[in-house]
């Protein structure tokens, strides 16, 4: 495999096998961060939607409207409304992300396994004189 004799295979295989958890490691840090972030975005379209009815609210009573009553109403439930399916539509693709980030970290951890096992399997056979 590697040409190098027993002693270069076995490092290969141990250099692949912490290649391994480190790729788990890193994949599964970057899942929690995309769902951090996105906490973070939905927790700011949640309050740009109050504000947003909010201000729908003072514009509505400016004109002398019912604030609490009529489309004055509808409105600022339009807008926190929306804002409710925006923040958590926000939540569920960065599940989504994170879940794919994960599989990808477990794809390339399992990529690295297969090479240490080779590496420790082309190690035996070499310390056994089998090549």
């Amino acid at each position: 495999m590697c040409g190098g004799g027993v002693i270069s295979s076995v490092f290969s295989g141990v250099e692949n096998a912490a290649n391994a958890v480190q790729a788990d490691a890193v994949a599964k840090g970057n899942a929690k961060t995309v769902q951090s972030a996105a906490k973070l975005n939905s927790k700011k379209i949640i309050e740009q939607g109050k504000k947003g009815a909010s201000s729908a609210r003072a514009i509505a009573a400016e004109n002398g409207l019912d604030v609490d009553m009529g489309t004055a109403a509808k409105i600022q439930d339009e807008f926190t409304g929306d804002a409710a399916f925006n923040a958590a539509m926000n939540l569920s693709d960065s599940s989504w992300q994170a879940s794919q980030i994960k599989q990808q970290g477990k794809m390339q951890r399992n990529s690295y396994g297969m090479k240490s096992a080779s590496s420790f399997i082309d190690a035996g056979s070499q310390a056994m004189g089998w090549k």
